[in-house]
């Protein structure tokens, strides 16, 4: 008996070969895609936080706060705030509007003027589209 087949591939092998092909191809694409979403979005986390660090810590350094000024007379513990820095606008490598603000405030009273006082909450907080970043820090007053 002699063979027939002829050499090469059916129709069937191809068109299976290519699904296959087509599918390994699309999950690529859409791990890849996965991949540069998260990337951007860790992006844009790290400098909202690093802008936010960096604003808190123009006010809390070395330095004695000279700055702030009690926002009670008497001294009384979790009175009032004081904004130290409140705008809105763009940054660059942050989507939309961003909104930067700096808040000190005196949770536990303003204490003595001389010398080292009570602590003053120092909080910068970044807003963007899309998420936001908190720092905060106690500076001695």
């Amino acid at each position: 008996m002699m063979d027939c087949r002829k050499a090469g591939f059916t129709l069937v092998e191809v068109v299976v070969t290519m699904v296959v092909t087509s599918l390994l191809l699309i999950a690529a694409m859409q791990i890849q895609y996965q991949a540069t979403n998260l990337s951007i979005i860790q992006l844009q986390q790290s400098r909202a936080s690093n802008l936010a660090y960096d604003n808190m810590r123009k006010y809390v350094n070395d330095s004695r706060p000279m700055w702030f000024n009690c926002p009670d007379s008497k001294g009384r513990p979790g009175v009032g705030q004081q904004v130290l820095k409140d705008t809105t606008g763009t940054v660059d490598g942050l989507p939309g509007a961003v909104t930067q603000r700096v808040v000190a405030t005196a949770p536990y009273g303003c204490g003595v003027s001389s010398g080292l006082g009570l602590p003053i909450k120092v909080e910068s907080i970044v807003i963007y589209k899309g998420g936001s970043s908190t720092h905060a820090a106690y500076a001695a007053y």
